[in-house]
């Protein structure tokens, strides 16, 4: 698992733990009343954490498309000012959160953007 992605996502003000996800300790969030794992790491590697996270990213609205090529996953979103960007990564959940960053950072950084 890419540790300093996960890092980097979890410190993000826009993150927030969302039901579905697992943390690097294979814990899955089934009730966020219940979650105590706001120090934990996402486990990017976890299908049902990417498929949260692809979810989060068509919230931004710049979500495109996603692909598994050559054993790639490409994560694709429509950055204004800059157009059409893939971020590739041997992960479906590290491509996203690759994806997921740059979309937070064109549509402003902070959680109330």
């Amino acid at each position: 698992m890419n540790t300093e992605l996960a890092e980097q996502i979890v410190h993000h003000p826009r993150w927030s733990w969302r039901e579905g996800m697992a943390d690097a300790q294979g814990v899955r969030v089934v009730d966020l009343d219940l979650w105590t794992g706001s120090d934990a790491l996402p486990d990017l590697s976890d299908f049902a954490t990417a498929g949260v996270l692809l979810g989060v990213l068509t919230e931004t609205g710049l979500f495109t498309d996603v692909v598994l090529q050559d054993g790639e996953w490409i994560v694709a979103v429509d950055l204004p000012g800059e157009g059409l960007q893939g971020w590739a990564a041997d992960t479906l959940g590290e491509a996203a959160a690759w994806a997921l960053l740059a979309a937070w950072g064109a549509v402003g950084g902070d959680a109330s953007a």
